[in-house]
């Protein structure tokens, strides 16, 4: 952000520093008012379409497609999921978040009796996005 707004205020100041030369300056004399008039409205008019040109076409996809990162995740299906029922063993402490394994496979999972310490046995008792509900087997 902070080399655009340096470029962006320079090239304001050297666009309105156009103008007023236009306007104010000693060898624009024979010119008549009017004709400078128009000269200055022609720099501001070649000034704006310049910007939006730049800005549609060159500015915002270039920088768009090299700095901005595009990925697809897919989210994991319910067939990837253990059925309801299905027992694990916790592999991290479940505060209430962790990690188990079930049915051979590693899940993140919300235990719904807060605290579990590793290794600890559980059923999967309901299914929220990205997170498995488990409950501690006594």
């Amino acid at each position: 952000f902070v080399p655009g707004w340096i470029a962006g205020i320079i090239g304001a100041v050297c666009i309105v520093t156009s103008i007023v030369l236009t306007l104010t300056s000693e060898e624009l004399n024979g010119w008549p008012s009017w004709g400078r008039t128009i000269l200055a409205t022609g720099i501001i008019v070649f000034s704006a379409v310049s910007l939006r040109v730049w800005m549609k076409f060159f500015a915002i996809r270039f920088w768009q497609k090299t700095l901005t990162l595009e990925t697809h995740i897919e989210t994991p299906s319910d067939n990837d999921l253990p059925p309801l029922d299905s027992e694990g063993v916790s592999i991290t402490d479940l505060r209430p978040l962790g990690r188990a394994e079930i049915s051979g496979k590693r899940y993140d999972v919300r235990c719904e009796d807060g605290f579990a310490c590793a290794k600890a046995r559980i059923r999967v008792s309901g299914k929220e996005p990205g997170n498995l509900i488990v409950r501690l087997i006594s």
